[in-house]
Order: structure tokens, then C-alpha cells, then sequence
């Protein structure tokens, strides 16, 4: 008797390669891709998230056009020619330049959370192409994101992130990161190197875009 697969046998995945993420993420450091938005001169929160975006989709990360849901999509639309984004005219989802929703969107869809500040042993865990998550305040809300590009000799995850000014980028350093000093919550965000692609065409009469100024 013939039965249907189960939907996860349905269901497309795209291998995440990690090296290349990580690469992207070495290059473009402290040298912003032309490609995207530089959100650090933008005053849009700071570039921590949209670099690590950048980072993902270079690894081959798939988009998701699903809807406008913090759990449902992850995009960039570029809709000009001019360098970072001149014209002020791109478009992208709050989960791509918004740290704590690109934490939200990834813990729903593709990652298991690992809460460091409880148990800083659990960043061992990780590997290159992970995401770590801070909060400095402790309200709950993630406001920094990077991604671990290395190791320590002590086998330590070393990151590396984007930030608004006058605040400097910064190329593989220890995960706890004390620049705003000690953060009140980290949490490590160990993801699939099998991450579901959902094959939606992109909507943009549906979508809509993160900084609402740029509706139209």
C-alpha cells in the first residue's frame, strides 16, 4: 500500500558552506560590500546583523520570501546600481539588519540556542558560520550580533562583527566580548548545515520592507 512521504521528505534543503561564509566575513570585515546597505553610516541600529546576513547568504544561505513574520523571512532587495546603498532605496526584512530578529527568525526556522552566560563550556559547541547573540541591558533584547570565524588555542570560539560608529569593527575576537562591558545574556545560535529552502517568488506588493520610509 503506496503512502505519502512525510512533508519533511518534501521539503528542499541547501547545503550552508561555512568556510565560505566565513571567508566573506575576513574580507568584508572593515571593508563593507558596494553590493549592500553600510548601515553603520546609515545610523539603521549598526551594521552587526546585515553583515552577519551577508555572511550566511554567502554561504549559501537561502532567502525567504514567505511573508512578513518574524518567523517566516530573511531577504535583501537591491534596487539600485549605486554603491551602498546611495540612493537610499533597498529594501530588507527586519530579520536581515535587526539583531534580535535575525535571532528570532533563525532560532524558529534553522538553529538550536545555546545560552552561553549560563553555561559558557556550551560555546565550545559552536562552529565557523555560527551566530552569537548579545544583550547588554538584560531586558531581553538582542542588540549585537556576530559571527565565529575561528578558534582560540584553549579551542574558545573567536568573532568576528560590524558595529556603528565610533565604534570600530572587529576581526576575531573572544566570544564574551566586553566592549559595552560584560553583556547580561549571550546566547549561541548552532545552526543546520541543511537549511530549508522555501521556494516562494518574492512578493513585493506583500512584503514589506524594514525601515517603513521606504515604502513606495
Amino acid at each position: 500500500m503506496m503512502t505519502d512521504p512525510p512533508v519533511e521528505a518534501l521539503q528542499v534543503r541547501r547545503r550552508y558552506n561555512r568556510l565560505a561564509a566565513v571567508r566573506y566575513a575576513l574580507r568584508h570585515w572593515n571593508r563593507p560590500n558596494p553590493r549592500f546597505a553600510n548601515m553603520d553610516t546609515l545610523g539603521a541600529g549598526g551594521d552587526c546583523a546585515n553583515f552577519v546576513s551577508q555572511c550566511l547568504l554567502a554561504g549559501g544561505w537561502p532567502l525567504d520570501y514567505r511573508e512578513s513574520a518574524v518567523d517566516r523571512e530573511w531577504w535583501y532587495r537591491r534596487r539600485g546600481t549605486e554603491p551602498y546603498d546611495g540612493r537610499r532605496d533597498d529594501w530588507w526584512s527586519c530579520t536581515w539588519a535587526v539583531a534580535d530578529s535575525h535571532l528570532r527568525y533563525m532560532r524558529a526556522n534553522h538553529g538550536l540556542v545555546l545560552i552561553l552566560t549560563a553555561n559558557p563550556r556550551l560555546a565550545r559547541r559552536l562552529r565557523r558560520g555560527d551566530v552569537i547573540y548579545y544583550d547588554w541591558d538584560g531586558d531581553g533584547v538582542f542588540t549585537h550580533s556576530a559571527i565565529v570565524t575561528g578558534f582560540s588555542r584553549a579551542g574558545s570560539p573567536l568573532v568576528t562583527y560590524r558595529t556603528l560608529r565610533p565604534r570600530r569593527p572587529v576581526r576575531n575576537a573572544l566570544w564574551t566580548l566586553r566592549f559595552r562591558g560584560r553583556a547580561r545574556m549571550i546566547v549561541g545560535m548552532r545552526l543546520t548545515t541543511t537549511p530549508i529552502v522555501h521556494d516562494v517568488a518574492p512578493d513585493f506588493a506583500r512584503l514589506r520592507p524594514c525601515d517603513t520610509t521606504r515604502w513606495g
